[in-house]
């Protein structure tokens, strides 16, 4: 999957499922024009990070597709998912007048849904990044 076909793929989804986004709306309580935002890739009145992580997981849910595969597929091609947390200590950090000498263990331009397994292929490859996932919890569930 690429970053456009995100939303588009699961409103094709929603849509082959007969599911209305009033529907997904009232089973999340998230605005419905936020969800339509979802579903065109714009994020623009969108939340970021646990929020937004949050959003995805619950309409994923709704949806019935694998809420962690398709958080994991945000976070790899919208900002809006990082998982980092530097950005809100620092914030915290200025609130209390606090000189933080701290950063974030992971390279800037990388989340955590890019760190892939030794064996795995990069995040780039169409569809298989959330294959090696899907195989990967079940291997692990089937310990």
């Amino acid at each position: 999957m690429t970053r456009e076909a995100f939303g588009p793929n699961l409103r094709r989804l929603r849509l082959q499922r007969g599911i209305s986004i009033d529907q997904i709306a009232d089973i999340t309580n998230i605005a419905a024009d936020l969800l339509e935002g979802l579903e065109r890739n714009d994020f623009s009145e969108w939340p970021s990070g646990i929020f937004a992580r949050a959003y995805v997981r619950q309409y994923a849910s709704a949806l019935g597709v694998d809420p962690d595969t398709t958080v994991d597929e945000f976070c790899r091609y919208f900002p809006q998912g990082d998982r980092r947390a530097e950005g809100v200590m620092r914030e915290h950090a200025d609130i209390v007048g606090h000189d933080l000498d701290w950063q974030d263990d992971v390279e800037r331009g990388r989340r955590t849904a890019d760190a892939r397994l030794p064996g795995t292929l990069p995040a780039n490859g169409p569809h298989v990044p959330s294959l090696l996932a899907r195989l990967r919890r079940l291997i692990l569930a089937s310990r």
